[in-house]
């Protein structure tokens, strides 16, 4: 435990230097970072590695997520630290740790601040806003590539899956299959389209379609690399349970390979929840044993579907009301609600609730364009487009911005590993 006292002796100057100007303050930290990082290059950190007491993965975990949050609150420029903080929170099993940074809004990467600034900026100084000091020279990220903002993306929908927010999920694996691509996509991609699959039944109860903005030669290379979860959901959106569990029978390997065992189980809790939902926009009331009839293709016993429909309702799964009836010989009654027969009050405060979350989104995106826009005519793209005369030549087909070459290339590893 030596290595572990020197480390702490090595950062407890830091403790009392609140009083220290930001420069000198920002210096003796990078001191510190260094010390840190010249031990990573020595044997000395392999007794540590090897002692699980140490430091715990929830507790790697935790302290990343403190720190990104100390140095950026609004989590709005990008850096390899959100990946990390994901991938400790997955291993862990310690989801809940990550939300403080997933439902924060991205909308920066780290920028360069051009060939005249070569001198980092002080990163415990006041600053307006955080792309301007979360910097390629900052050193508070390593270098980015595509696939970690894919990964970031897959994972925080792993994340959600985790916690059951369906939704959220879909989200962000939206975003990844999303993702602009010139010729073919990358196996972080197909494996998102595989969970949105399969998340889509669970959140919707139908296989949904790619978001609007994707390709359609990329929705379709999707499909042909994801049949089993295709006809799984088709099964799923007929109504059939008995097709839907031969079609997870006949595709047990593939599940298992994908690592969607999990998911693909829930799917098959969800279909009875799914499918009773469904009928409710078709019958105003149905008997619960003409429910069981509608929804197992076998004979169940009246009391399980009550129970599960009871279950639904109570979890607010189901709009509906389940009546007994005085004469126990006879099959209580299923009444669905319509969302206009709810309390007033009720669904007026969740429309404000919506609102307000919604005009927190707007004004966070507002502010952000606004230092995009700021960001663009920094660039040096820009100062070189001024340089060339092309800014202002006064022809309609060149982009004042990006000049005549405009454009983004991505260098895509097709079908690459994820590690």
């Amino acid at each position: 435990m030596t290595l572990l006292s020197d480390m702490i002796s090595a950062s407890a100057h830091l403790n009392n230097s609140n009083q220290l100007p930001s420069d000198e303050y920002d210096r003796r930290i990078r001191e510190l970072v260094e010390y840190f990082r010249r031990l990573q290059s020595t044997k000395a950190l392999d007794s540590l590695v090897s002692d699980k007491s140490v430091l715990d993965p929830l507790l790697g975990a935790t302290l990343v997520k403190d720190a990104m949050l100390r140095l950026d609150p609004s989590c709005a420029v990008f850096t390899s630290s959100h990946l990390l903080l994901v991938r400790l929170c997955l291993q862990a099993k310690a989801y809940s740790c990550a939300l403080p940074v997933l439902n924060k809004q991205i909308c920066h990467f780290p920028i360069s601040l051009g060939r005249s600034s070569s001198e980092p900026s002080v990163l415990c100084a006041d600053h307006g806003s955080a792309v301007s000091f979360m910097t390629e020279a900052a050193g508070v990220s390593s270098k980015l590539s595509y696939r970690e903002y894919l990964q970031y993306f897959l994972y925080g929908g792993m994340v959600y899956m985790a916690l059951k927010k369906w939704r959220n999920a879909l989200h962000f694996l939206g975003i990844v299959i999303s993702t602009p691509s010139t010729s073919s996509v990358s196996l972080i991609m197909v494996e998102a389209y595989k969970k949105w699959v399969l998340v889509g039944l669970l959140e919707k109860g139908k296989l949904c379609s790619p978001p609007s903005i994707t390709v359609p030669h990329v929705t379709k290379v999707y499909q042909s690399l994801a049949k089993p979860y295709i006809i799984l959901a088709r099964a799923f959106e007929r109504g059939d349970l008995k097709r839907l569990n031969a079609e997870i029978d006949a595709a047990k390997g593939v599940w298992c390979a994908d690592n969607n065992v999990g998911l693909v189980s829930q799917v098959v809790g969800a279909f009875f929840s799914q499918t009773v939902i469904k009928l409710g926009k078709t019958f105003a009331a149905l008997t619960v044993a003409d429910l069981s009839k509608q929804v197992f293709p076998s004979p169940v016993c009246a009391d399980i579907t009550g129970s599960a429909v009871s279950s639904l309702i109570m979890s607010h799964a189901l709009s509906a009301t389940l009546v007994q009836t005085k004469d126990h010989a006879r099959s209580s009654m299923l009444r669905f609600s319509s969302i206009n027969s709810l309390p007033r009050l009720s669904h007026e405060l969740d429309l404000q609730s919506q609102l307000e979350q919604e005009m927190r989104l707007m004004e966070t995106l507002v502010i952000n364009l606004g230092e995009t826009n700021n960001n663009l005519g920094l660039s040096d793209e820009y100062v070189d487009s001024l340089n060339k005369g092309q800014a202002w030549s006064g022809s309609s087909e060149v982009n004042p911005i990006l000049g005549e070459e405009g454009g983004l290339e991505m260098d895509e590893d097709l079908m690459g590993d994820m590690s």
